[in-house]
């Protein structure tokens, strides 16, 4: 099988393609990575706030990921699958290392009257993002930052329809207050 013809084949049938010769499986676990790799990158590094540990767990879930696709499976939605790997290695990392009271510790006040500059406006959106409680925080990367669905935002969640989109409203409005004393400076 050429590398060119399995960009059109599914993820779920990549995923069987795992089981077959070594060659075979290696192109479909790279053109399967080619298509996840920056969306899961993305995700631990807004759950994580870290660089370095972003690096590690996105790592770790694609090793997890291989491994996994070793033992037989029915696998109906590669998507869901491999970010509720991610999603568990993050959890368990922040359950690990993080305290929430060191989530405050780490936002940068911006004192500058300039929020001309785009960097500016994105560092005091990302550090309002950082006050955010863990799950409002995850469905708000999920939905506004990965592009995912509220449907398929649900069932990664393991939640209801509802849950979701509560928590994506209440998500933004906390950033809404969060940002409030800065909006009159981003209009200026």
């Amino acid at each position: 099988m050429k590398k060119r013809e399995l960009k059109s084949i599914s993820d779920e049938d990549l995923f069987y393609l795992l089981y077959e010769d070594k060659e075979t499986a290696r192109l479909a676990f790279e053109e399967l990575y080619s298509r996840f790799a920056p969306k899961i990158y993305t995700y631990c590094k807004r759950i994580l706030q870290s660089d370095e540990l972003a690096e590690d767990i996105f790592q770790e879930t694609f090793l997890r990921f291989y491994e996994s696709s070793k033992t037989e499976r029915v696998m109906t939605n590669v998507s869901a699958y491999i970010f509720r790997i991610a999603r568990n290695l993050c959890l368990n990392e922040k359950q690990r290392k993080y305290h929430s009271f060191g989530q405050f510790e780490e936002l940068n006040y911006i004192t500058e009257n300039d929020f001309q500059e785009r960097k500016d406006k994105i560092n005091l959106v990302d550090s309002a993002i950082k006050l955010l409680p863990d799950k409002y925080r995850e469905v708000l990367v999920l939905k506004e930052f990965l592009g995912f669905s509220y449907n398929e935002i649900a069932d990664l969640l393991n939640t209801t329809l509802p849950s979701v989109r509560i928590n994506i409203f209440r998500a933004k409005q906390k950033l809404r207050e969060i940002l409030a004393p800065y909006i009159e400076d981003f209009k200026k």
